[in-house]
């Protein structure tokens, strides 16, 4: 009896589509979670020593979201040992308002970090808010804002901030302007290292 074998190419199409389901079927064991970010971190107000304030650059779900919190800057506190407040939740309400306003108040040090990625205006306008409340609570600002960005008003608004920022920040000794994430984490080591 003469038996018919199949093509290699078929052979390939299969192991690829067996693939494809395995790396599908655990992405659904994973849960709902479609960012690029971990969905899981602790978030207290509770003596949070480190207010992560910033670039978030999309929805919870969006998976391409400005994840610099959870892959730079939380690993490096964690290593550290110091505790932090992110303010990044899937279902922002005013219960989230209140538990920002009351982390950050009670922060020593306020992480702000805008990064290139997105325009991220909102916390280009509560930057300046921020920095003043920091002076007035006597509070350390560790602050990176790119200077590039794609859209022009996000680019003239990191700017106006930047020169902003660059005339306080010889007069202030708890503003600490930094050049890239690199020099964020540098400068939380020196802070609680």
């Amino acid at each position: 009896m003469n038996t018919v074998r199949p093509p290699r190419w078929l052979k390939y199409l299969l192991f690829v589509v067996v693939v494809i389901l395995i790396v599908v079927f655990v992405q659904w064991i994973r849960g709902s979670n479609t960012s690029g970010c971990p969905a899981e971190f602790e978030n207290t107000t509770e003596n949070a020593q480190v207010f992560l304030m910033g670039t978030i650059g999309g929805a919870w779900s969006d998976p391409n979201r400005d994840c610099w919190r959870e892959y730079v800057i939380q690993p490096e506190l964690d290593r550290l040992g110091v505790t932090y407040y992110n303010p990044v939740v899937e279902d922002w309400s005013e219960e989230n308002a209140r538990e920002e306003a009351e982390a950050i108040a009670n922060a020593e040090t306020i992480v702000l970090v805008i990064t290139e990625n997105h325009p991220s205006f909102g916390s280009l306008a509560e930057s300046g808010w921020a920095i003043l409340s920091a002076i007035e609570r006597d509070q350390t600002v560790v602050m990176f804002i790119a200077n590039e960005q794609a859209n022009e008003d996000s680019l003239r608004a990191r700017k106006i901030v930047l020169s902003q920022a660059k005339t306080l920040a010889p007069q202030i000794d708890e503003l600490i302007m930094v050049d890239d994430l690199d020099e964020v984490i540098a400068a939380l080591d020196i802070l609680y290292g």
